[in-house]
């Protein structure tokens, strides 16, 4: 059985369970909402199948070839959203205490059923059989939601529909919809027309010279809110504020600290302009959007946003400066507490509770607001103690922008997410006591689209993490095993397949990057899928199905490159990895480094630090150097070995800060805090061997050092492990 997130018990049985012409879906109490699930899996048989599949709310004595749905309300060890599943060679029945009950389990029994049952077209499969089962099964979380952050890129409602029927099949109940951002204010709000006219709208990304922009009007929302309800998903909405408003301001420039005018963003990033607390404007016109959304989503939250909002503006600001004089308060952190509070009230009064990320705890958190602990676990850790409810999202393991490989990924925001890690989240922080992790409702992944410009780049960053996520959310922590987990995810990426989604394949194993060896040698190719077939190429050409299968290890002679791919049962493929393999001398190619770890914002002065460690490497880079995952620095130094002289051109690629020194003069300048980027330099240099230093640090997130070189005889390339020399 090869369900996800794995059931509470699961006995199996001998024999199995044909759909025939015969099969009905039986209703035992036909309420709307039971009717109204009984359609969705009788359509979706019909579709498949071809068989009638009837609805009735009477069996009489044909009870044989029935699938029954019932509710108990005595069932009270199901829980809200529990079921329990029975799988005879007679029939199907399910029962729970709630028609979410119902439904999760039919969610499980769509993952019994042959993988033809995920395609929206009829089968040609001849026998329809499922395998006899006793399922019980509840979730350990209430809280177990996906963000999508429509802001930075603008999906259409199609997608928006296909992304809650993901959540749905694996048993997600909240969808967190990120509806506003610096960089386009994405939902209608008829009171002010200028919010989509002007705030859904900007010219350019990142320099790329192509308008972006849309919106979704109030009736398309209450459409998406009303098929979500119908998969007993709840829509989060979130409008950000005080900050990340830039959008709302070069709508309406009167509601920022200086008057404007502004332009919606065009890059990525926090913005200095937030929302002005000083003036009766700002709470107005929020108080005016408020009354136009709270009645479009019904559920019991309503997320404010409250991150990142720098206090410069308001720092500068005369109303603001006189509001923190007015009511008493402290400082900037304080006005922020207080415009959170007042949103509070508002929404409050509307029925709403308010939900923020961990920012809203600065100052003072508002009476009833519930947190979103992103920053690590510490602010749901504080928030929880003092009684608050808690929603753990920490980027550590719940950031599906971050990478999801170190090789042969898409360009993504940094960090590194592998699916492992997501497995191994635990929302409930070891600090908290028994009465305090009451508090903490669950979690949720939450995808950030600065770098996921398509739906398809969308999907290729959730899946396979959020199966691992629903896993974590639904499943008692004792019962969780990621080999297992690894082994049934095997059969989900034929049915993601099948469904029409761009799932990341997991690519071969053991390969990688660049490699420094002495001698002939040979490569041994893993496969993560038991399933899927290992291609090659050893000539630079991208490998595909048509190239050598990969059967015994690789020989490999002398400078090489080696691409190679795995390819699933469905025809759906890894992106290729390559592996550059460099032969040099072990005696007199090399490099030296120290290895230090801190905590910095810019390159310390190493010579006044003191080295955890040292050695030899063979190539400039992270590969080599045994090293955190964060909170760590490196110097590097050689001789490089310059065969023509002339002029050159060094390029320094780091994450976070880098410089590159020649015979100890600064050529390049990389450094402060960022993400991938590249500075470049120049330098005059003769044949010979010349001093090459490089310094790095990292403090959080990707991790990336790369030094490349440009000149004489030389195309543009990363210096080769044996133009390095030591003596």
């Amino acid at each position: 059985v090869a369900i996800i997130p794995r059931p509470e018990r699961v006995e199996e049985r001998s024999g199995e369970f044909v759909l025939s012409e015969r099969t009905q879906v039986y209703v035992r109490q036909d309420s709307p909402e039971l009717r109204s699930i009984a359609e969705q899996i009788a359509h979706r048989l019909r579709t498949a199948t071809s068989f009638s599949i009837p609805i009735v709310t009477s069996v009489g004595k044909r009870k044989e070839g029935t699938i029954s749905l019932a509710l108990d309300g005595n069932r009270g060890d199901l829980g809200n959203e529990g079921y329990e599943l029975e799988v005879t060679k007679r029939g199907v029945t399910i029962t729970a205490r709630t028609a979410g009950g119902i439904f999760y389990g039919i969610q499980t029994l769509y993952q019994l059923l042959p993988v033809e049952i995920e395609k929206d077209q009829p089968s040609s499969l001849g026998r329809w059989s499922i395998r006899c089962v006793r399922i019980f099964d509840r979730p350990r979380f209430q809280w177990r939601g996906m963000h999508l952050d429509v802001g930075r890129h603008f999906f259409p409602t199609e997608f928006i529909r296909k992304y809650i029927d993901l959540l749905a099949s694996y048993k997600m109940n909240t969808f967190h919809w990120h509806l506003t951002e610096d960089q386009g204010w994405r939902i209608e709000i008829k009171h002010y027309s200028r919010l989509t006219q002007v705030g859904a709208w900007r010219k350019e990304t990142m320099d790329d010279n192509i308008p972006h922009g849309g919106f979704y009007t109030q009736e398309e929302i209450r459409d998406i809110v009303e098929y979500a309800r119908q998969r007993f998903i709840t829509i989060l909405p979130e409008i950000e504020m005080p900050g990340h408003s830039l959008a709302a301001l070069a709508a309406y420039p009167e509601l920022s600290c200086s008057g404007g005018p502004f332009k919606v963003g065009t890059e990525w990033g926090i913005f200095y302009d937030v929302y002005c607390a000083g003036t009766e404007k700002t709470f107005q016109f929020l108080e005016n959007v408020l009354d136009e959304l709270v009645p479009l989503f019904p559920g019991p939250f309503f997320h404010i946003g409250g991150d990142e909002v720098p206090k410069l503006r308001w720092s500068n600001c005369k109303r603001c400066q006189d509001r923190i004089k007015a009511e008493g308060l402290e400082d900037e952190h304080e006005l922020q507490s207080y415009f959170i509070k007042r949103i509070e009230r508002i929404l409050n009064a509307r029925g709403k509770r308010l939900v923020g990320w961990d920012e809203i705890l600065e100052g003072g958190l508002a009476p009833n607001a519930t947190v979103m602990s992103w920053r690590g676990t510490q602010g749901g850790i504080d928030a929880a103690r003092s009684g608050h409810d808690v929603v753990m999202t920490p980027t550590s393991h719940c950031y599906f922008d971050y990478y999801q490989g170190i090789f042969g990924e898409p360009k993504a925001i940094g960090g590194y997410l592998p699916i492992d890690t997501v497995y191994a989240f635990e929302p409930i922080p070891s600090e908290l006591n028994a009465e305090e992790a009451k508090h903490i409702l669950g979690g949720q992944g939450n995808v950030w689209t600065e770098w996921m410009p398509t739906t398809k780049q969308v999907e290729y960053m959730v899946l396979p993490r959020l199966c691992a996520m629903s896993e974590v959310l639904w499943t008692k922590r004792s019962k969780r095993d990621f080999q297992d987990f690894s082994r049934r995810l095997e059969s989900h990426y034929d049915r993601l397949a099948a469904r029409d989604f761009n799932f990341r394949v997991p690519p071969p194993l053991g390969v990688g990057g660049r490699k420094v060896i002495f001698h002939d040698t040979t490569v041994t190719l893993k496969s993560p899928v038991s399933t899927s077939t290992l291609y090659y190429t050893l000539d630079g050409t991208e490998p595909t199905v048509s190239s050598s299968c990969y059967t015994t290890p690789i020989s490999v002679s002398g400078d090489l490159t080696l691409k190679s791919i795995l390819v699933l049962p469905s025809g759906r493929a890894s992106n290729p990895v390559r592996t550059d393999f460099f032969l040099v001398d072990p005696v007199s190619n090399g490099v030296r480094y120290q290895y230090y770890e801190g905590e910095w914002d810019s390159l310390p002065d190493f010579s006044r630090l003191t080295p955890l460690n040292s050695g030899r490497a063979y190539d400039i880079g992270l590969g080599e150097i045994p090293h955190s995952r964060e909170k760590y620095g490196v110097q590097i130094e050689s001789k490089l070995l310059i065969e023509a002289a002339g002029d050159y051109t060094f390029y320094l690629n780091s994450d976070d800060g880098s410089k590159l020194f020649i015979d100890g003069h600064e050529v390049v300048d990389n450094d402060e805090l960022h993400g991938p980027y590249e500075a470049s330099g120049k330098a005059t240099l003769a044949a010979g061997k010349h001093r090459i230093v490089v310094q790095y640090f990292q403090r959080g997130g990707n991790q990336l050092l790369e030094v490349w070189i440009e000149g004489p005889r030389l195309m543009k390339q990363q210096i080769h492990p044996r133009m390095l020399v030591v003596e």
